[in-house]
């Protein structure tokens, strides 16, 4: 018999149907194959891949259902078999006493790769949007970005907050990791991701109480002590207190903000408007700050754990600035960058003024809020660099901008010290620098070139080459141990060796972003909450590496009308002059919802168990070498979203043909079919209309049997059923089709039960729960006083997938 006879009769007749997990009955003919060198008992005439399955061969195979008839359009089962001159799709190839046969080798890998990178191409559909993988927080880019075009912010913010609780201030003073790997960029440009949760965080700031992600829980009875009121350790007070503990923030300045009031300048971030979104922490219940009380000098662990605190986290943040490291370092005119920053946030005189000349040393962040912050008053600045502009810390925006404000930028020199002149600060030698071999950090160490000095005459100098925590106290504190790099140690739930303290952040992690230092708040507070709750804590710091792990992503280009990015409007360099005035003026509600409108949604709900996504890294795809993001590359199909319980999305049908042959061959109602030739073809419903103008019975199975997500159930959220009685004949199909076991079937269906009349509405909760079950309104019994008890009918075949 033919591959195409075969293929053509009714699927029941066609092959053994032994199923690949089951054994082989008792007493039916076996016969022995070799697979991959393996003997292995099969069944004449049952299906290679059903035998290779059985005997724990994983062979790969994206059309196969055991329920349905073969189909080898996927071609990846695909087997090498001795006296066979090509390879042949096991799925289809019936058991022959005697076959030798190789499920894996190199050969196959290659032409299943090489199969997997044609189904791709014309996939045009992502797995996980990178943005949400690069933000250290996770945020649901897409989610919110979506809710922003439609109007919703209020909704928007919500989302946001579930991970990042200050939207404002991180659309401003994020160093933007997420727009670095947007798709859109492979377009035209990336979207202002930040900017546009700046915008949602800006706007619900001014209702009268910000919006929380989820209702704050019950009072738990438990205490959190917060030291440090940064970033890190505002975020963990947030959620700890949703979570339903008592929170007590501490911290050694006089008001809340940590490193975000003290160390960044108005002019990035308005301190009026910081306090006005971290006062949404103490809107909560059981909320406080005491500022001016500092750990080591006013309190100790020991003191917090006495009054009764059951918690603890550490969010101490950098307060100690690198420090130059080259002769004359201790000369008046010597800044440390962080006690320059404070004094200028605190409104204190600093050593900088008009007309006098700064030289900042470093690249980073810290180093442009020194240069910046100068320039502002009134100062002639120089930064200076030791490598190039590329290996920059600071985000390029920082860059460009302060060049446009008059800074000068000196690349490629070290400072080799500080010259002195009338006792003070005149100037500072440097030398050249030449890029050698990459650092621990990835970038290049600069290398001192001979006889290359020269010197930048100027009156103040400020260090800037990054900070670390102020930990000296810690020698009297016992149980926790801080590192060589003065970072506190901690496993990986983030608790130090003392049981019930944890730190994060800066003072955690040495100096990072702010981003940074929001997220490990974030994973702070789950810790706490599950220490408080008796949870085992290694367990807890092996869940926290599964969720943080940066999983592969498959990089399919995109292609869509070009739209580039709506500018952000921003204060004139010319205006910036001796101003510390916000630079960003902010988008509005028309701006920024047409910008969220062009994020490309690259997501997909059956992330993780996709089949094909699966196969893909399996196989080592992570990019696709058939794209050139021309239109004529892959077909971009509209969605249909209009059928109450099934979600279609063509751009993801890879046509295995799995939902036209159960929905015909098991279903009954045919409600699929290929439609085109060639590269054209398509799995779609008759006519291409929507599916719920077809005869679909709404039994879900097309969307459990697809491998990929071109079919997926609707979430919905149904309260009520209305059941047509006049038209039921009471079959009892739709308790066995259903493959959610939304329905259960008692003797109250039957039609002796009920006479047949109008229509009558029914409850879910009712309908779910067989044993109570009962009609929501009144129906005539013929004969009967009251319904007969619910009696439990035997159970039916299983449902699909279980």
């Amino acid at each position: 018999m033919s591959l195409l006879e075969r293929y053509l009769q009714p699927g029941e007749s066609q092959l053994p149907t032994v199923s690949h997990m089951g054994e082989i009955p008792s007493g039916q003919p076996t016969c022995t194959i070799w697979i991959d060198g393996k003997e292995v008992t099969a069944i004449p005439g049952e299906a290679i891949l059903r035998a290779a399955q059985r005997a724990g061969f994983e062979v790969p195979t994206l059309c196969d259902d055991e329920k349905l008839a073969p189909a080898a359009a996927c071609r990846m089962c695909l087997v090498e078999i001795e006296g066979y001159h090509r390879p042949m799709p096991s799925c289809h190839l019936p058991v022959e006493p005697g076959m030798k046969i190789t499920q894996a080798s190199d050969s196959l890998f290659k032409l299943r790769k090489q199969n997997l990178e044609y189904i791709l191409s014309d996939h045009n559909a992502y797995c996980m949007p990178p943005c949400q993988v690069s933000c250290p927080t996770h945020i649901d880019i897409p989610g919110y970005l979506e809710l922003m075009s439609k109007g919703q912010h209020v909704e928007a913010a919500r989302l946001v907050k579930e991970v990042l609780p200050f939207p404002y201030m991180l659309g401003l003073v994020c160093p933007k990791p997420c727009q670095e790997v947007c798709r859109r960029g492979l377009v035209e440009e990336e979207i202002a991701i930040c900017q546009c949760h700046g915008f949602t965080g800006e706007l619900v700031m001014e209702m009268e109480k910000a919006p929380t992600p989820f209702p704050q829980l019950t009072a738990s009875g438990k205490r959190v002590a917060v030291v440090g009121a940064g970033p890190a350790g505002m975020t963990a007070a947030y959620y700890a207190a949703l979570k339903g503990h008592a929170v007590t923030v501490f911290d050694m300045m006089e008001k809340q903000g940590g490193i975000a009031r003290y160390g960044i300048p108005e002019y990035r971030l308005p301190k009026v408007k910081l306090d006005k979104e971290l006062n949404s922490v103490w809107q909560l219940r059981d909320t406080e700050f005491k500022g001016g009380m500092k750990l080591g000098r006013d309190f100790s662990i020991d003191d917090l754990f006495t009054q009764g605190y059951d918690a603890i986290f550490l969010g101490l943040g950098a307060w100690k600035s690198n420090e130059l490291r080259v002769p004359g370092e201790e000369l008046p005119g010597v800044i440390e960058a962080i006690n320059y920053l404070r004094m200028n946030s605190e409104g204190n005189p600093v050593p900088v003024g008009k007309g006098q000349k700064v030289v900042v040393l470093g690249g980073g962040f810290t180093t442009f809020d020194c240069a910046r912050t100068s320039r502002r008053l009134g100062a002639d600045v120089t930064v200076v660099y030791r490598r190039s502009r590329k290996e920059m810390g600071a985000h390029y925006s920082e860059v460009d901008d302060a060049e446009h404000e008059g800074i000068r930028l000196e690349f490629f020199a070290g400072a080799v010290r500080v010259v002195e002149k009338n006792g003070r600060v005149g100037g500072v030698e440097f030398q050249r620098m030449a890029l050698g071999e990459p650092d621990a950090s990835g970038r290049r160490r600069p290398v001192a070139v001979e006889g290359s000095n020269f010197v930048i005459e100027c009156d103040v100098v400020i260090p800037a080459y990054g900070q670390y925590p102020d930990l000296d106290f810690f020698e009297r504190e016992q149980g926790v141990k801080k590192s060589k790099r003065e970072t506190i140690v901690t496993n990986g739930a983030l608790m130090t060796d003392r049981p019930g303290v944890f730190a994060g952040g800066d003072a955690q992690m040495g100096a990072r972003t702010v981003i940074e230092c929001v997220a490990q708040g974030k994973l702070a507070a789950k810790a706490i909450d599950r220490y408080l709750a008796g949870d085992d804590m290694a367990r807890v710091a092996e869940e926290i590496a599964e969720e943080e792990a940066v999983p592969e992503l498959i990089d399919i280009v995109p292609y869509k009308p070009v739209e580039p990015q709506v500018r952000m409007p921003m204060l004139p360099y010319k205006e910036r002059e001796l101003s510390f005035q916000l630079i960003e003026n902010g988008y509005d509600k028309n701006a920024a919802e047409k910008e969220a409108a062009r994020c490309l949604q690259c997501v997909c709900p059956d992330v993780g168990r996709c089949h094909l996504q699966r196969l893909s890294l399996e196989h080592g795809l992570t990019e696709n070498r058939f794209h050139r993001a021309e239109p004529v590359d892959y077909h971009d199909y509209e969605y249909d979203f209009s059928h109450d319980f099934i979600l279609r999305d063509l751009n993801k049908c890879i046509n295995c043909t799995q939902c036209v042959r159960i929905c015909r061959d098991v279903i009954g109602a045919n409600c699929y079919g290929l439609m085109g030739v060639g590269y054209d073809s398509i799995v779609t419903t008759p006519w291409n209309v929507s599916l719920k103008y077809t005869d679909c019975v709404s039994c879900g199975a097309c969307a459990e049997t697809c491998p990929t997500g071109a079919l997926m159930m609707r979430e919905r959220d149904l309260q009520t059923y209305e059941l047509d009685i006049v038209r039921c004949i009471y079959c009892g199909d739709c308790v066995e089709v259903c493959p959610h076991g939304a329905l259960g079937e008692t003797p109250n269906f039957e039609m002796s039960t009920y006479a047949r009349f109008g229509r009558t509405v029914l409850a879910k909760e009712e309908l779910a729960v067989a044993r109570t079950w009962k009609p929501s309104e009144e129906i005539p019994l013929d004969g009967h006083n009251s319904p007969r008890p619910p009696e439990i009918r035997p159970p039916g075949p299983p449902r699909w997938g279980a």
